[in-house]
């Protein structure tokens, strides 16, 4: 966007980089925000309340596994443009005040949990001694900016948006594992319901990205970000169905996506064993919360990802009751815990929901691995896979880590069946081995 700089003292403090940014938040969104800022050579303070994350990351240590985080934050503390603290009292010397905290779903499972954004707000208020700018980029329902952030924060602080302080909701935009460079090439949504935050906003954000800048008001920013992911998991939806259809119909739904993607209009996603992570499985909810459909596209989609990892251990009984194996001795092998390849998370990851239907159908011996994080699940963890591997007897491959593509026929045992959840291997491959080869639509 090709604009001038308006006049005012903020925004031009923001434009020569003299403003002092604090982050509050230093998760899977805020480090990230951090570094690319620091990059750019503005001085940031990180706020963060819990103090294991601020130690690590005082010794130079960083809580995603995000390539060259750990350099980047050993340099910028050495050099102190980064400061680290738990304590509320470094907004004080904040220009910019970016909020990158969790806005995760309450215990009905079906609307945000604004605790953390509230705490937040607290904070900041305590500071806001002079001009300063606030910018939220946690996701948000529809409306909360301008029905309730903005509001608590006036009552607050005795102060008002877009005069004594400025404020925008500016939506994150990134994919874990390639956190800097999509902060640098995506394009990026800027809600401001007034000019000058507008203004101030921008001259923070054109800097940071190649990408066009998008400015709309704070609400529609906020339907356009939980739109993106909501769309995201339809087409994934629609994937599976396709895939359940394929399987009932004697026909392989890797065909049928790349035969119809060959249309002009039509870009099918994979089928999978379900969603998984910060976004996907949380921000459909996010966007018809408070809503009332009798007929809801959102949340029937919601319900076919939600029942895929079922459907994979469906796969599997299936087969299983064709054969004479007692499911209490078999051993289960599943490769992937994180909800996608390349990443550790494993934040509502479909490897959750798989281990917890296999001990519903009574399987005993269940064995996990991941590259990527340790975390079992509540089920056996190996990090070791040749180990395990040649012992399985049936091996579900729920992420498709680059690291497995590797495997051949005579990396599992004689007549192992694999259930391959992700389409990760071909099929003819298969197809003169003792092995037993099931792939999620087909």
């Amino acid at each position: 966007m090709e604009v001038e700089q308006p006049s005012f003292d903020l925004a031009k403090k923001i434009e020569q980089k003299a403003a002092v940014i604090c982050v509050v938040g230093l998760g899977q969104v805020g480090l990230p925000t951090a570094l690319s800022f620091l990059k750019l050579g503005y001085k940031v303070i990180g706020y963060d309340i819990n103090e294991k994350l601020v130690r690590n990351l005082e010794g130079g240590i960083s809580p995603l596994p995000e390539k060259g985080f750990n350099e980047l934050i050993n340099r910028y503390l050495k050099d102190r443009s980064f400061s680290l603290s738990e304590s509320p009292d470094v907004l004080a010397s904040a220009d910019v005040i970016i909020i990158c905290v969790a806005s995760p779903l309450d215990d009905t499972g079906f609307a945000v949990d604004m605790k953390f954004l509230t705490s937040a707000i607290e904070a900041v208020v305590k500071y806001l001694t002079t001009q300063k700018l606030i910018i939220v980029e946690s996701t948000l329902p529809p409306g909360a900016m301008k029905k309730y952030i903005i509001p608590l924060t006036e009552s607050l602080s005795k102060k008002k948006a877009g005069s004594d302080f400025l404020v925008s909701f500016c939506p994150e935009r990134i994919s874990p594992g390639n956190a800097l460079q999509e902060f640098n090439e995506n394009d990026r949504i800027i809600g401001a319901n007034d000019d000058r935050s507008f203004w101030s906003t921008l001259a923070l954000f054109r800097n940071l990205t190649k990408g066009k800048i998008h400015r709309t008001d704070t609400t529609t920013a906020e339907i356009s970000k939980l739109a993106e992911n909501s769309y995201r998991d339809i087409n994934i939806a629609f994937a599976n169905e396709l895939a359940i259809i394929c399987e009932q119909s004697d026909s392989d739904v890797k065909d049928v996506i790349r035969l119809a993607n060959t249309h002009p209009r039509v870009n099918i996603h994979k089928p999978g064993p379900g969603v998984g992570g910060p976004c996907l499985p949380k921000d459909p909810y996010l966007l018809i919360m408070g809503k009332n459909f009798d007929n809801s596209i959102i949340k029937t989609a919601r319900s076919i990802n939600d029942s895929m990892p079922s459907h994979t251990v469906d796969i599997l009984m299936k087969t299983l009751d064709s054969t004479k194996i007692s499911k209490d001795k078999l051993n289960v092998l599943i490769l992937g815990i994180a909800y996608k390849p390349g990443v550790g998370d494993t934040r509502y990851s479909p490897t959750r929901s798989i281990v917890s239907s296999l001990k519903k159908e009574g399987f005993q011996n269940i064995t996990l691995h991941d590259r990527f994080t340790e975390d079992g699940l509540g089920a056996k963890f190996t990090s070791d896979l040749n180990s395990v591997l040649g012992s399985a007897d049936c091996v579900i491959i729920a992420t498709a880590h680059a690291m497995y593509l590797s495997l051949g026929t005579k990396d599992f045992k004689n007549d192992c069946i694999i259930v391959d959840a992700v389409r990760l291997f071909n099929k003819v491959d298969f197809l003169n081995s003792s092995l037993v080869y099931i792939a999620l639509g087909a």
